[in-house]
């Protein structure tokens, strides 16, 4: 009878970063449950199952906590959005690919987790240094995708084009709180349509 081979150990590198996406993960998941004065230490603690000690090996400070799961939902819709706008065969299909890209987060916990995150920024100046670059690096990566579609279609970036773009965000983040409060998400699905529509006539006309 053969003897199976003991598994190899986890380096240290690789517990920590499994410790690392467990306390992100548990984090998002208060989030979503409790909101942010609710998402603790000891909350997230409590969800992640280890020790305080060992969230704080890995991250000191809830700010940093919350800076992760921002930075890794960013880091996900960043690929997501890239593949959309790449599947694109015109501007206008890119554009499209792209609002519903984007419109198919509102449905994750992740979204409603950040948007969490974005609140509580402005009365919270550890957790707005913490999350501000890897929030501004996103917004400069989706701007410049954006802009590369209109010059494409022969279309000037100007202030209108700008404001679309804000109206498009307020509106990203008015359905997200939709989808958590709304039970019946045909409403908010018909609502993201009618909004697509109107957004790609504003664009390119109709």
């Amino acid at each position: 009878m053969t003897t199976p081979a003991p598994k190899p150990r986890r380096s240290q590198a690789d517990r920590s970063a499994a410790t690392r996406a467990k306390v992100i993960a548990a984090a998002r998941d208060v989030l979503c449950a409790h909101g942010y004065s609710g998402a603790t230490m000891h909350a997230i603690r409590d969800a992640a199952g280890m020790s305080l000690g060992a969230i704080q090996h890995q991250f000191p400070t809830k700010a940093k906590i919350m800076a992760a799961v921002a930075a890794e939902f960013s880091a996900y819709r960043i690929g997501v959005y890239r593949e959309a706008i790449r599947a694109g065969t015109t501007p206008r299909e890119s554009m499209e690919n792209l609002i519903d890209a984007n419109f198919r987060m509102v449905s994750r916990p992740e979204m409603a987790a950040v948007l969490e995150i974005h609140l509580a920024r402005r009365n919270d100046p550890d957790l707005d240094r913490e999350v501000g670059p890897s929030t501004r690096r996103f917004d400069r990566r989706v701007r410049l995708w954006a802009y590369t579609i209109l010059r494409a279609a022969g279309i000037r970036e100007d202030e209108a084009h700008q404001s679309l773009q804000l109206l498009n965000n307020a509106v990203t983040r008015g359905l997200t709180v939709e989808y958590i409060r709304n039970p019946n998400a045909a409403v908010v699905d018909r609502a993201v349509q009618i909004w697509k529509t109107q957004i790609l006539d504003l664009i390119f006309g109709t």
